[in-house]
């Protein structure tokens, strides 16, 4: 009797893990850009097709309301390693614990129920987005904090304007659009322009006027 032949396994996604610190938004032709990383390392590239920029920078926005939930409760946890309250000094201590929680066991869960190239979690009070090709040149797991997000959401919606205004006349295939577009950006200098810190009187302020929008809306109901 002639044996089954077993089905192929589905390819397992297994990203880099990387916490999104400086962040640049742009576009090229058709398409929306993403780069990411610390000062002191090549940053990741992702990239978004014009046809799909409305729904992610929708579902961006529903992942940081998400995770927000958890992220003001889990701020002890984030501050705890650190050795003074000096802002590197915190930043390197919540990069740490961010590092050390169980990231990739998460995507891998999530993904079972989303087999996209592109999608979105919240976990342990942050948004974690995930992409593969054609999205970004090898497989990404950018940690994004949610008030972070809340701060570049006008910079996400102009980019997501402007990318969908230059789809006309550029090349029809998303694909071929969104490898350009990472060439190009691969070897424009990091960071693009000077940036420049908040102080922490900014910050802080800045800060408090994100807890108290987040105290006004009303507690989402998470599915597990």
């Amino acid at each position: 009797m002639a044996k089954r032949k077993a089905k192929a396994a589905r390819p397992r996604l297994v990203p880099a893990v990387t916490v999104a610190d400086v962040t640049e938004i742009g576009t090229s032709p058709g398409v929306l850009v993403v780069r990411t990383g610390p000062f002191t390392r090549t940053p990741k590239v992702f990239t978004v097709p014009a046809e799909m920029v409305g729904s992610f920078v929708s579902k961006l926005h529903d992942a940081a309301c998400a995770a927000e939930e958890e992220y003001w409760d889990l701020l002890p946890a984030f501050r705890a390693g650190a050795a003074s309250d000096d802002a590197a000094e915190l930043a390197r201590a919540k990069e740490k614990w961010l590092l050390s929680q169980s990231w990739q066991q998460e995507a891998q869960r999530v993904l079972g129920a989303k087999p996209d190239r592109v999608f979105f979690m919240d976990y342990v009070g942050h948004v974690g987005v995930v992409a593969a090709a054609p999205y970004a040149a090898a497989p990404h797991l950018l940690i994004f904090d949610p008030l972070q997000l809340h701060r570049l959401a006008p910079a996400f919606q102009q980019a997501a304007a402007r990318a969908w205004q230059s789809l006309p006349g550029t090349v029809a295939d998303p694909a071929q659009r969104l490898a350009a577009s990472q060439r190009e950006w691969a070897s424009v200098p990091w960071p693009r322009t000077p940036v420049t810190l908040p102080t922490q009187q900014q910050a802080e302020r800045v800060i408090t006027g994100l807890r108290t929008e987040f105290l006004r809306r009303a507690p989402l109901l998470k599915e597990h």
